[in-house]
């Protein structure tokens, strides 16, 4: 386990665009945790992931058939689902034209993921994609890879550290 508290040089937040796009995955299990779409319909992250990912010529077609293909796939793969489920299935097409409205734009050549958040590592190379120890200057000179320069870990490898159960933040194991 690893903590760190930022330096000033992490406030300038030179690695990350002025508006967040989530990636596909993000934004649909975000939304799939607060309960649209509801995670009990059939194959629904599937099937969503599927049709937030597709290319359409415009917002406006888009929001068309994302609706009206995830009611077709119920309504011929899953009738009894349909039948029985049928606002849950409309609310998660709604659910999935908002996701795509909010982070596509096609107009502008935006789509799920074109700017990731380069904040952390897990849904991109972060600090690392210049920070890599290849990057470097005319006289060769390399932009250094050591954490430390803009980061103080305060906190290695233990399991409780005492300076976080002082302040009252909880541990995560």
């Amino acid at each position: 386990m690893q903590m760190e508290i930022s330096s000033i040089a992490d406030s300038l937040f030179h690695n990350r665009a002025a508006h967040s796009f989530d990636t596909p995955e993000d934004a649909l299990n975000k939304d799939m945790s607060q309960g649209s779409p509801n995670a009990s319909l059939p194959f629904v992250y599937r099937e969503g992931l599927t049709l937030i990912k597709a290319t359409y010529p415009s917002g406006e077609i888009a929001r068309t058939r994302i609706a009206e293909k995830l009611i077709t796939f119920y309504r011929s793969q899953y009738p009894a689902v349909w039948n029985s489920q049928q606002a849950q299935i409309q609310a998660a097409a709604n659910a999935l034209v908002v996701i795509y409205s909010n982070n596509v734009f096609p107009s502008m050549n935006v789509r799920l993921g074109t700017h990731p958040d380069n904040i952390g590592h897990n849904n991109s190379p972060g600090c690392f994609r210049c920070h890599d120890g290849s990057h470097t200057t005319n006289g060769g000179a390399s932009i250094t890879n050591d954490c430390r320069v803009c980061h103080n870990l305060l906190v290695s490898d233990e399991n409780s550290p005492k300076l976080l159960t002082e302040s009252g933040n909880e541990v995560e194991e």
